[in-house]
């Protein structure tokens, strides 16, 4: 899915609890969506910032704990990648 897309979908779906949320992003998941993708679903339909969608993403029940550890290894790197520019 392409990102215009995602927010579309985003915009037209009504979470009206965490579950419900948790269960759209499971699906987006296995449909393909990245976790970045995912975020954006999360940012776009709650309005949030980026820091609260990441968070909120990430605590959502669509994630293994090896899916977490994953998107913490990859945050960490592109941390550092910043850092290291400045």
């Amino acid at each position: 899915m392409e990102l215009d897309e995602i927010k579309r979908e985003a915009l037209g779906f009504k979470a009206y609890n965490v579950k419900e949320l948790s269960n759209k992003v499971l699906e987006l998941k296995n449909k393909g969506v990245s976790f970045l993708g995912c975020v954006a679903f999360v940012q776009t339909n709650q309005k949030l910032t980026l820091s609260e969608a990441r968070t909120m993403t990430l605590n959502l029940e669509s994630w293994t704990d090896n899916d977490k550890k994953e998107i913490d290894i990859y945050h960490r790197l592109m941390m550092s990648d910043f850092e290291d520019q400045e």
